[in-house]
């Protein structure tokens, strides 16, 4: 087998293990029904990994973009103990939310408008991105603490504590609607953004296709921003 079908297959192989991880959690995903996945044998999925404990990291060097041009061994070895979970949380925590950052050191915007477009745009952008990964992080997550700890008690609540603190300096200034809780607001945001730039695509409903993304996109920042923005401004 030539090196670019290696490579190739070992991709195919990460898309397979990230949408089986990703559908059933880590504890019930099995190799077999990966290898049925990506449209392997079982025996030729070990020539790729040694085993689930490897599977599972592959889907990280792959979903970060860490596997084009890496150079690996194969068979894949299982990672030292902590090792994926490190791998995730670095590569969470280097998420770039420059637009949210830079909105946090100003007292006033000079565009309420196109400053909370931006904050949305950006989110968006990283949930349409790396969705699949993200729902492997989720459907996993309760069978490994470290990774639970990680993304549920620290990234996701970092994350809402900055958007509430955003949504409720630009409410006591003016620049957007004042509402009972900033909170259920910051909320409100992330959840509609998620089922439109992730969930939808997860096929529980099978109603990705009847949406344009594109099109999709555009109607919820516009219908979060006019939610938000106070009309006298």
């Amino acid at each position: 087998m030539g090196k670019v079908e290696r490579e190739e297959r070992l991709v195919a192989l990460a898309e397979a293990a990230t949408a089986v991880f990703g559908r059933v959690g880590y504890r019930r995903a099995r190799t077999a029904d990966v290898a049925k996945e990506a449209g392997m044998s079982s025996g030729s999925l070990f020539n790729y990994v040694e085993s689930k404990e490897a599977l599972f990291h592959l889907v990280f060097l792959h979903g970060f973009g860490l596997l084009a041009g890496a150079v690996l061994e194969l068979p894949l070895a299982a990672p030292a103990d902590g090792e994926t979970a490190r791998l995730i949380e670095e590569n969470l925590r280097g998420i770039p939310t420059p637009n949210l950052r830079a909105a946090m050191t100003r007292d006033r915007p000079v565009d309420v408008d196109l400053e909370l477009r931006g904050i949305i745009e950006e989110r968006y952008a990283i949930q349409e991105r790396l969705w699949p990964i993200l729902a492997v992080v989720e459907r996993c997550a309760v069978d490994l603490p470290t990774i639970e700890d990680f993304y549920f008690r620290r990234t996701r609540v970092g994350y809402f504590g900055r958007l509430t603190k955003y949504l409720e300096r630009r409410a006591a200034t003016g620049h957007l609607r004042k509402v009972p809780d900033p909170a259920v607001a910051a909320r409100l945001v992330s959840e509609s953004i998620s089922w439109f730039a992730w969930h939808r695509h997860e096929g529980r409903e099978g109603r990705a296709h009847l949406y344009d993304d594109d099109v999709t996109r555009e109607t919820v920042i516009e219908l979060l921003c006019a939610a938000l923005i106070e009309p006298s401004s």
